[in-house]
């Protein structure tokens, strides 16, 4: 990869735009791993540049970048998304006790489900059968 990797913080505005589009919404933060905490977490968006966008799943460039937030913004946990065509960095800081570390989650909205029925083949109600199950199997082990 001959460009540079640049990472410019999402001003306040632009992240209030982003996180009304349920689309870049679906994935936020639910608990922070620290204390528990399940919500009142302030969000952080950054978008990376000079990524080519067949790079945005590379572990290599996912490590280096993973390695810079850690090390030089003090962010334990970050997700990465692609939506726009840009590449994005989400981070979000527990409101109880400042921790970095916070676990994300995909809202399974209707919509989702509708487009997940689309791409399979499968009915919406099969979708969410299935996807019942495959939580009732996860909370046994």
């Amino acid at each position: 990869m001959t460009s540079k990797i640049s990472i410019e913080e999402i001003t306040d505005l632009e992240v209030k735009r982003l996180l009304k589009d349920t689309k870049f919404s679906r994935l936020k933060p639910v608990a922070c791993s620290h204390c528990g905490e399940n919500s009142g977490f302030a969000r952080k968006l950054f978008q990376i540049k000079g990524v080519p966008k067949s790079k945005h799943s590379d572990d290599e460039i996912q490590g280096i970048i993973r390695y810079h937030f850690k090390h030089n913004c003090s962010i334990d946990h970050i997700f990465f998304k692609t939506f726009d065509r840009r590449f994005f960095v989400d981070a979000a800081k527990c409101g109880a006790c400042q921790s970095t570390a916070i676990t994300y989650d995909i809202e399974l909205t209707s919509d989702l489900i509708s487009m997940i029925a689309k791409t399979t083949g499968k009915s919406e109600s099969q979708i969410k059968n299935d996807l019942n199950a495959i939580s009732n199997k996860l909370t046994k082990d």
